[in-house]
């Protein structure tokens, strides 16, 4: 069940019918509370001239912070949203909160001028498939596709196994069920040390000098989340979390000195989808709203290091991706006392 969850569903004109509003009964029938956003409060009639449907808010009215997820439908709309900025702006602070995003059919080409599908692996309508590449995503032809925050699928006839994916990634489902407070993070800890220890390690053997700097800021990152985590744990427990600390998240795996750069980059982008997906977890079941956009702020900057490493993948193969630098999302609101 759904209940409590809040979905937002951005459409503007010409969307498609179906995408729009079986998504929509689905979640509500779930017992979630779904807005149509549009980009202003104009009725709106489907691509089909099946549906007619007003937005219960303008985009200008919606706050990101107020929702548990975001769905773009496909159709005509999202063309004409892609070129609105405060469109884009709602979007792009949506996707940094680390909460699920899913995009059908055409839905993609909100997320291209956004700037989010560099380093995503993603599906939709075949014909916008060599515009998705051309973002620097891996492009998918499959029903439906989770690649951390983002589900994705291609056109109506998916929308059973969209709806399904997406409702499991807003309710936590399909996840091992964490252990209480303390216990989740001890875990947390030590995916931060060994991922810390990993990275560290590889920019220390790497050839390529852009790969180990690369590494090195994930390494400097990874050592922040360790610390900030650690005290959180100390302020709980009064005392140090329990030594030693395994390398859970990069699965013991040591540095060698001849490792290559590719085999770092599949381990490190592994690393980050799990820690992403761990911290994820840990938000959904968060006792307070502090403690949930803690969570969602670790998630969203693992998922962001997932994308910079695939970028690099793409770039070592030959590939085509958008130079990015790396970034480092502000501390969320209020929780600067938190350490």
């Amino acid at each position: 069940m759904l209940k409590g969850k809040r979905v937002a569903i951005l459409i503007g004109p010409q969307f498609h019918d179906e995408e729009a509003t079986i998504p929509r009964s689905w979640l509500q029938e779930r017992g979630a509370v779904v807005d149509l956003i549009g980009l202003d409060r104009s009725e709106l009639t489907g691509k089909y001239g099946r549906i007619t449907l007003r937005p219960d808010l303008a985009i200008d009215q919606a706050e990101p912070g107020r929702y548990d997820g975001l769905i773009i439908p496909g159709g005509g709309a999202p063309e004409r949203i892609r070129v609105h900025d405060q469109a884009l702006e709602f979007v792009q602070k949506f996707w940094q909160s680390g909460r699920p995003v899913g995009v059908i059919c055409h839905g993609p080409q909100v997320l291209i001028s956004a700037g989010l599908l560099a380093g995503v692996t993603t599906t939709c309508y075949v014909g916008i498939r060599d515009d998705v590449k051309l973002a620097g995503a891996h492009y998918v032809d499959q029903e439906v596709c989770v690649d951390g925050q983002l589900i994705s699928s291609r056109k109506p006839e998916d929308l059973p196994a969209f709806n399904k994916a997406f409702g499991e990634a807003l309710a936590g489902e399909g996840e091992d069920k964490l252990a209480d407070a303390l216990s989740a993070l001890e875990m947390a800890i030590s995916r931060e040390k060994g991922a810390q220890e990993f990275y560290a390690g590889v920019a220390e053997v790497l050839g390529v000098e852009a790969l180990r700097n690369k590494f090195k800021y994930l390494a400097v990152t990874e050592q922040g989340h360790f610390d900030q985590l650690s005290e959180l744990y100390a302020r709980i427990a009064g005392k140090k979390p329990a030594a030693p600390l395994m390398a859970t998240e990069i699965s013991g795996k040591s540095v060698s000195p001849d490792i290559t750069a590719t085999e770092a980059l599949d381990l490190a982008i592994s690393a980050e989808q799990k820690a992403y997906e761990y911290y994820r977890q840990m938000a959904l079941r968060a006792g307070s709203e502090r403690a949930r956009e803690m969570f969602e702020f670790l998630a969203a900057e693992e998922m962001e290091h997932k994308r910079l490493l695939s970028v690099d993948k793409s770039l070592l193969q030959g590939g085509q991706a958008h130079f990015q630098w790396a970034t480092h999302f502000d501390m969320p609101p209020g929780m600067e006392d938190l350490w």
